[in-house]
């Protein structure tokens, strides 16, 4: 009888219409210092000549699988996760490029702290000619990582590695669509230790292709309801009108609120936690004066450094020059 050998990680990557940066893509997975792994791609659908190109690497470590239509990106995530046999799940989208070291680094860490459930990175943002763009940075604890939560996404999709268990436990979520992993990222965060490395271990690529009107309803419906999960923690009850005041925090293009709201709303959420106890204090503080720095910095308010050194949200101990300094610039 021959033994099997146990599989530790999966890399999972869907696939649909990405011909431009597949190959790149599947290379950079395909010569990470760590050898051993499953390789799910699953081409949902394709249109153009992503077929012609997986079916051109010649590597057992490949499980090729092709749905005859497009599902979505939903199913198809969750289609990989129960395919999935390693311990541990790594996911990888189809046009950006992961370092040498990603795999090796992260599964290290998965292994030296087993606590931790969900490990993401920090990335670098790239164009779609592979230019450089900027750095993109996310906290690296886990209390830091759920008050920037509670804020906005606090990892990269395509640059985490997560317990196969946990994953799949709350999998990715069809009423969420476009915001499917803000969720479940959320879920995991709430409920377990988490981390992002310090490293930059994927050039994560910036499109400029626009968003669908409909796609774009659709996901602004999912990351209300993500906030809506998130704001539950502190508050019994959530009104309609303090979800679409928070989500403006996420896209403040969109917002149309009195500055006064917004700061109740900030140090509300600062009275609740002193109350319920949910995330760190002091980096709560701290994270809501940033919101608060931005939203005056937003407004070109000429009071704006009146109103920020006089407001509950301004403390001393996390004093700020450069805000200062940017406040006191607005003309």
């Amino acid at each position: 009888m021959t033994n099997t050998p146990e599989i530790l990680l999966t890399v999972l990557m869907p696939v649909y219409n990405s011909e431009k940066f597949l190959e790149a893509s599947i290379e950079s997975i395909l010569k990470q210092t760590l050898k051993a792994f499953e390789f799910i791609i699953i081409n949902d659908g394709s249109t153009d000549s992503s077929e012609d190109i997986i079916k051109s690497f010649c590597d057992s470590r490949i499980r090729y699988i092709s749905n005859f239509s497009n599902k979505g990106i939903v199913k198809t995530l969750n289609e990989g996760l129960k395919l999935s046999r390693g311990k541990y799940i790594a996911r990888m989208d189809a046009d950006d490029i992961a370092s040498p070291e990603r795999l090796s680094k992260q599964l290290r860490y998965m292994q030296t702290h087993p606590e931790c459930k969900l490990c993401g990175s920090r990335a670098l943002g790239i164009d779609v000619k592979g230019v450089k763009l900027y750095s993109i940075n996310r906290p690296l604890n886990r209390d830091k990582i759920k008050v920037f939560n509670l804020f906005r996404n606090a990892f990269i999709h395509p640059a985490i590695v997560a317990d196969a268990e946990v994953i799949k436990k709350y999998a990715y979520h069809e009423d969420y669509k476009y915001a499917e992993d803000y969720l479940l990222f959320s879920k995991i965060s709430m409920n377990y230790s988490v981390a992002n490395l310090k490293h930059c271990l994927l050039n994560y690529r910036i499109h400029n292709e626009s968003i669908t009107a409909k796609k774009n309803e659709e996901m602004i419906r999912s990351e209300l309801k993500t906030i809506a999960y998130l704001l539950s923690f502190l508050f019994d009850k959530v009104s309609e009108s303090m979800l679409l005041l928070h989500h403006s925090l996420l896209r403040p293009a969109n917002t149309s609120f009195p500055i006064r709201k917004m700061e109740e709303h900030l140090i509300s959420i600062s009275h609740a936690n002193g109350k319920k106890h949910i995330y760190n204090q002091a980096i709560l503080d701290k994270q809501l004066q940033k919101e608060w720095f931005n939203i005056l910095l937003k407004s070109k308010d000429r009071l704006a450094l009146n109103k920020f050194l006089s407001s509950e949200l301004f403390r001393v101990k996390h004093l700020n020059l450069k805000q200062l300094f940017k406040l006191m610039s607005i003309k």
